[in-house]
């Protein structure tokens, strides 16, 4: 998925975070907060905090100040964790 698809996807999970926050807490007098809290925590959740950095990072690169050859960029971004389940019948 591209820098943009990720932001486009990371933004409307946070427009939905953000209607799904409104809807659990309306009864509460900090529905704006409680809202804005899981707008940003499904941003986030979906990868548009690491997309806005690659964002930023590329355009620091395009506007020359930063030289790819000056030093080597080292990113982590992901981390996956493989689980599988040995149910004993297995050689």
């Amino acid at each position: 998925m591209s820098g943009k698809q990720q932001l486009g996807f990371a933004l409307a999970a946070a427009i939905g975070g953000l209607m799904w926050g409104y809807l659990r807490h309306r009864g509460d007098r900090r529905v704006t907060a409680f809202a804005l809290i899981q707008a940003a925590e499904w941003f986030v959740a979906y990868g548009g905090a690491a997309a806005l950095l690659s964002a930023a990072h590329d355009a620091l690169e395009r506007s020359g100040r930063i030289e790819a050859d000056d030093f080597e960029v080292e990113r982590i971004s992901r981390m996956r964790q493989v689980v599988s389940d040995r149910t004993g019948t297995e050689g």
